[in-house]
């Protein structure tokens, strides 16, 4: 069974991680390199200079299972899909949902958990904001990390919005509590992160959820067999209860 994201906020954790330049990675059998961004917490985050985060567990999780080195390779969130089609990396671990856009040109794994996009709002103009279609039909500036999923839903389904993209989920909310943006689109776990670290800037979550999203990795379509070893693993965590433990860590289910 999937874990869900919760909707009561999140949990903190000191896991560390570490980061290597993506022009030193070889490919080799016995390292797992994992791709990821670092600005979408709590998914992927720095804490102290280190990075941390929901994946980054998942991460070390994965290369126990496989019995690899664990290489974290970190780039731009845009950057990944290419740096997987390059063979720069073996894995994306970043906060990833599944859209057929993604499945049409990378493999991606068994969902590990189920996400929704959401927005974030000054408190001063949640009460615009209580019903999706206002949201959606809403023709503000509107702003969203790039190359999310949260950018493609402003694209395709707000259509009077002036969309604003940000190279990072905490630049956008920092947007929103100066005004520059009136909302702010990103997964419902980063959403809830955001308004309870810039709560004295005076932001809150939009309550309603937007969009059903399934969260996957994202594997090189050449290499199936890498794709099945790593299926096998969720689906065995999440029958342990392996999975929701590390889950819980940092979202409330």
């Amino acid at each position: 069974m999937l874990a869900s994201f919760g909707l009561s906020g999140c949990a903190n954790s000191g896991a560390k991680g570490s980061s290597n330049s993506a022009d030193e990675m070889a490919a080799s059998a016995n390292v797992l390199r994992v791709g990821t961004s670092a600005n979408m917490p709590p998914f992927v985050f720095k804490q102290g200079g280190e990075l941390v985060g929901l994946e980054i567990d998942l991460a070390k999780q994965l290369a126990k299972g496989m019995n690899r080195e664990l290489r974290i390779v970190e780039m731009d969130f845009e950057d990944l899909i290419p740096a997987l089609q390059n063979n720069r990396v073996d894995i994306i671990m970043a906060g990833m949902n599944y859209t057929q856009e993604r499945a049409a040109i990378i493999a991606m794994t068994t969902p590990y958990m189920q996400s929704g996009q959401m927005a974030l709002v000054l408190r001063k103009n949640a009460s615009k904001y209580g019903l999706p279609g206002l949201i959606g039909n809403t023709r503000v500036k509107v702003g969203a990390e790039a190359g999310t999923t949260g950018e493609y839903l402003v694209q395709s389904s707000f259509p009077n919005a002036k969309l604003v993209t940000y190279s990072s989920a905490e630049a956008g909310a920092q947007a929103v509590a100066d005004g520059d943006v009136e909302l702010l689109i990103h997964d419902a776990p980063t959403i809830y992160w955001l308004a309870g670290t810039y709560q004295n800037r005076g932001v809150t979550p939009a309550r309603p959820v937007l969009t059903l999203d399934q969260m996957v990795w994202g594997v090189n379509r050449d290499n199936q067999m890498f794709v099945n070893q790593i299926n096998a693993l969720v689906t065995t965590w999440a029958s342990n209860g392996e999975l929701n433990r590390i889950v819980r860590r940092w979202i409330s289910l």
